[in-house]
């Protein structure tokens, strides 16, 4: 850093502090989310355990007349076929999303360099 004045010093040390602080804020938050992911697994395997065990004789029972109610609380019903093959698919487009993400930020030709990492990630969404 040729012809440093203690102002552009300063203010760099300044920006990364505060970038620094950002992240301190944002770690139990990115942590949290880690268990939610986790959590959100959890419900998609049962979910999906009953799609492929159970909903086909439960449809079927429904369609010769068995009396259940599929009243919900405003989403889909999950005797409505589309509604869990969707949340499928949106598990299965987000884990992946997730995963390029990481993989970005782990793969050594991007580590510490967030120019390579934000082109990657722009090549990818175009």
């Amino acid at each position: 850093m040729p012809n440093l004045t203690p102002e552009a010093a300063q203010a760099r040390i300044d920006r990364i502090q505060a970038l620094y602080r950002e992240w301190e804020r944002l770690l139990p938050e990115l942590e949290a989310a880690q268990e939610q992911w986790q959590h959100a697994m959890r419900l998609m395997h049962e979910m999906s355990d009953f799609y492929d065990r159970e909903y086909m004789p439960l449809h079927q029972a429904i369609e010769n007349g068995l009396p259940v109610s599929l009243a919900t609380e405003g989403e889909y019903s999950i005797m409505s076929e589309d509604a869990l093959w969707n949340a499928f698919q949106q598990q299965y487009d987000l884990s992946w999303t997730w995963l390029r993400a990481a993989t970005r930020e782990l793969d050594p030709q991007n580590r510490l360099r967030p120019d390579a990492a934000e082109a990657s990630g722009q090549a990818e969404a175009t």
